[in-house]
């Protein structure tokens, strides 16, 4: 008797394992030699390998120098690119043909590192900013805060020098150690201003 219930066990198992077998066989499919991606079935093709970060570019604003006027020119960046890397592209200045272009933050770098919090941007300044003549100093700031407050998520800008408050210039020539904003620089604004929306 203990025999013949082992039997119908194992029976019953196999049924079990078999239908089990039936419905992972039932949703399964079969592909078409035409239907698999091109060069999935060559044993030499490389392994696919996801979208490399930062492959695709985007416009970014910039503002550079038309003579002492702010003018703003639109880049290809990479996608992602930090604020940091933003202001990185305003040491050289595009080529126009419609006018000379330049630039009051060239080399050496002007700014070590810019952080976003709560709608702030903080660009840190490095020491050779003081070298700079006070009309490029003005011209360097108004760079920076024009460029930066023409990205999304950005409002005004503080500056500081190697991590501690600085006075920074307004168009006006006044100091100020309060965040700015490209209102503070109104009078430098170039006129293609006018038609991107002016001054925010």
């Amino acid at each position: 008797v203990s025999r013949r219930r082992a039997m119908a066990w194992t029976l019953t198992l196999v049924s079990v394992l078999s239908a089990c077998a039936v419905q992972e066989q039932q949703q399964a499919r079969i592909q078409n030699g035409d239907e698999v991606p091109f060069g999935l079935l060559d044993e030499a093709a490389p392994p696919l390998l996801p979208p490399t970060p930062g492959s695709i570019t985007e416009g970014v604003s910039l503002c550079f120098l038309e003579g002492d006027r702010l003018r703003v020119v639109v880049s290809a960046l990479r996608s992602g690119t930090d604020l940091t890397d933003v202001v990185g592209a305003l040491a050289e200045p595009p080529d126009d043909q419609d006018t000379e272009l330049r630039t009051a933050i060239g080399d050496p770098p002007l700014v070590a590192e810019v952080t976003l919090a709560a709608g702030v941007a903080r660009a840190d300044l490095l020491p050779a900013i003081t070298s700079l003549s006070g009309d490029e100093q003005l011209l360097a700031v108004a760079q920076l805060v024009c460029t930066l407050t023409g990205q999304p998520g950005v409002g005004p800008v503080s500056f500081t020098l190697e991590g501690a408050d600085v006075d920074v210039p307004r168009g006006d020539g006044s100091l100020t150690s309060e965040p700015v904003s490209r209102d503070d620089y109104a009078n430098l604004l170039g006129s293609d201003f006018a038609s991107s929306g002016g001054a925010g």
